[in-house]
């Protein structure tokens, strides 16, 4: 059965900022973001990825100096979870971190975010590698070429063995909730199954059809990036394979 909450194509998404501040912030969080700090600039934001030291995606997030720091922008649902993890590495570190204001992100709606099958906070909560959500994400918040940062050895031998994993992010489309959780957990080995299914979910406003981030095993569409299963359509996404990012 399907367990995520349908929600409404508009339902708004919110952002906050998180500011760090002080003299070590640079070192500290080129070692804990994925993306390359120390080369950041005022006027442009840079995508990244918080990982735990096993690899698992704790966050994405936007990035750009400030005066004395950097502001990181995150989904307000994930800010407490991404100031946790990052202050559990603030030892003897001359570096604030604190949650500030409202911040603009890269869409404002839930159905904007399916649309652009982004994965957020109900996507992460599986507890995924980087490679999952796709090489073309991978591509976009990763830097092979910065140096050491946490999660980063898993991250790179995965990219290294051409990233093939278990799990991937999906779109996926279908008149019935219910079945296409069906569809989407009857893949795989059965103790894993609880990775599997709707994440994020809404109505299209168009054709009524349901419209779904989802994580799937591989061997639901075998060597294919696309394909239907009992009338659920299912799409990875971020796939080289797409000729899309």
């Amino acid at each position: 059965m399907n367990n995520a909450p349908l929600l409404a194509a508009d339902e708004p998404v919110r952002w906050r900022t998180i500011e760090a501040r002080g003299t070590d912030t640079l070192a500290f969080l080129q070692g804990q973001l994925s993306c390359d700090v120390n080369s950041l600039s005022s006027h442009e934001w840079r995508r990244g990825l918080l990982l735990t030291p096993a690899g698992e995606v704790v966050t994405s997030l936007s990035c750009r100096a400030a005066r004395e720091g950097v502001d990181l922008v995150v989904r307000a649902e994930a800010l407490e979870t991404t100031l946790s993890a990052l202050r559990r590495f603030l030892l003897r570190t001359q570096c604030e971190l604190r949650g500030a204001g409202e911040a603009d992100g890269p869409y404002t709606s839930v159905g904007q975010q399916v649309d652009a099958g982004a994965p957020g906070p109900r996507e992460f909560a599986r507890g995924l590698s980087a490679h999952s959500f796709g090489q073309y994400f991978v591509d976009e918040h990763v830097s092979f070429t910065k140096g050491c940062f946490t999660g980063q050895e898993l991250v790179g031998r995965l990219d290294s063995r051409g990233g093939n994993v278990p799990f991937r992010l999906a779109r996926v489309r279908g008149q019935d909730l219910n079945e296409m959780a069906r569809v989407l957990e009857g893949a795989g080995p059965s103790g894993e199954r609880a990775l599997q299914g709707v994440t994020t979910v809404v109505a299209s406003p168009d054709t009524g059809e349901y419209v779904a981030l989802a994580v799937v095993h591989r061997t639901l569409l075998g060597e294919e990036w696309a394909g239907v299963v009992d009338d659920v359509r299912v799409e990875l996404l971020h796939d080289p394979r797409s000729h899309a990012r």
